[in-house]
């Protein structure tokens, strides 16, 4: 029997026939087009996976122009670059669709904010100390599983704990179909289970509150140190914040690891529930003396009236201009007639 044919870089990185179809408008122009997967999100900079490996690269000027959420890129995504000259730094001119979304709600459940994109599994990393909450974790799993994500939980520094296996018991009520492992990333111990999820091309995420060990469990995975690791305060057990963005790391063996920051707690994003919260406002813009009212500065505005007047919540008015874009024409219902 031969042996498999070798991988692409791309393939490696990812890369599949969805992502193929997408990207063929773009790449039958030819070069200087090219695609890449953003490893790294700064303020405002990108670094991206190419052929030649981790490149910096900017948004286009039409990017930037680009409606709120989801055109702009994120960790995990894959995106269309342009390689104007030599030495230049690459230029996203576009994201590919995502396959998976990793998304949390934000602004009281308003907004949504994207954590990653395209990840095939989530680890969720937890603790047998104060961190332990299994309602939390429960919120963890549900974002998870809306994502299109599969997770995973790992419960870390079980040589620390007096009783894992309670635990173990404990996060077995989370679903019946559910894998948890028991690790010690400091100790190495059982992350031979944890490395078998790690096959070529394959994305995952470690998501937890700050202190569970996720920098420690990147380090281990990785084979050396790449992500800052801090101790656990002991008056409350809360740990050091020390990953401050989210990175792609390519592990040795195969396979993609994205670290984020820790986060203290998840809400699902439901867009449905978030549309309803604005009827009120939209019912209320009908109303406002100028069809195209941005309800910023205009006279007139039914919108801004109702909310001096306390019968609509100056946080959703905020939060609308937020997710629309200050200023911006914003969608209204139309007038009754």
């Amino acid at each position: 029997m031969s042996a498999p044919p070798p991988l692409t870089w791309q393939r490696e990185l990812g890369w599949n026939e969805f992502f193929a179809q997408a990207a063929q408008p773009w790449l039958a122009a030819g070069p200087p087009h090219e695609v890449g997967r953003v490893s790294n999100v700064g303020r405002a900079s990108y670094q991206v996976w190419t052929e030649r490996g981790p490149e910096d690269a900017r948004l286009a000027g039409t990017m930037h122009q680009a409606a709120p959420g989801r055109s702009l890129p994120v960790i995990g995504d894959w995106v269309e670059v342009e390689r104007l000259a030599e030495g230049q730094v690459l230029r996203i001119a576009g994201v590919l669709p995502r396959r998976t979304t990793f998304t949390r709600a934000v602004q009281g459940g308003l907004a949504e904010q994207i954590i990653a994109a395209n990840v095939d599994l989530v680890f969720i990393v937890t603790t047998p100390d104060l961190d332990f909450d299994l309602s939390r974790l429960g919120r963890y799993v549900a974002a998870v599983q809306a994502s299109g994500a599969a997770p995973v939980v790992l419960l870390n520094k079980v040589d620390l704990a007096a009783d894992p296996e309670w635990h173990l018991q404990q996060l077995g009520q989370l679903g019946p179909d559910l894998p948890v492992h028991a690790v010690s990333a400091a100790q190495a111990g059982g992350l031979g289970a944890v490395r078998s999820y790690f096959q070529p091309g394959v994305t995952v995420a470690l998501i937890g509150s700050s202190g569970v060990g996720k920098s420690t469990l990147t380090n281990s995975l990785l084979g050396h140190e790449v992500a800052t690791t801090g101790s656990v305060r002991q008056s409350d057990q809360q740990g050091r914040h020390t990953t401050t963005g989210r990175t792609l790391y390519r592990l040795p063996g195969g396979g993609l690891l994205i670290d984020n920051p820790g986060l203290r707690d998840i809400a699902v994003w439901d867009v449905d529930a978030s549309s309803a919260r604005f009827e009120a406002l939209e019912e209320l813009a009908t109303q406002c003396r100028f069809r195209k009212c941005t309800h910023t500065t205009e006279p007139g505005c039914a919108v801004r009236r109702a909310v001096e007047r306390g019968q609509l919540s100056a946080e959703v008015l905020a939060t609308y201009h937020e997710v629309h874009g200050l200023g911006g024409r914003l969608p209204r219902r139309s007038k009754k007639r």
